[in-house]
């Protein structure tokens, strides 16, 4: 049903290459500006699914960094609005 059409997909978190290849017949290249971004932990399987593209490889957030990126998704850029004693933060 993606033929003919413009499309942007994202799949996140690639395992193996296995499951790229069980999925790409599905988005056909049609010339017309669609894209398929995918994100791996896994370098090989990145490299796999995109042999002439150097990945663009992430560092780990810290525990702190995670935690503070999940107050600001919560509760917006000032995580103090939403903090009390009830939600232990």
């Amino acid at each position: 049903s993606l033929k003919g059409r413009r499309y942007l997909i994202v799949m996140d978190d690639v395992w193996n290459a296995e499951a790229w290849n069980d999925v790409r017949r599905c988005f056909p290249n049609d010339n017309n500006g669609s894209r398929v971004m995918v994100t791996s932990r896994i370098l090989k399987v990145a490299r796999f699914i995109s042999p002439l593209n150097a990945p663009h490889v992430m560092r780990f957030l810290t525990v702190d960094e995670s935690w503070k990126l999940l107050q600001e998704k919560l509760c917006g850029l000032d995580s103090r609005l939403c903090c009390d004693d009830e939600m232990g933060w």
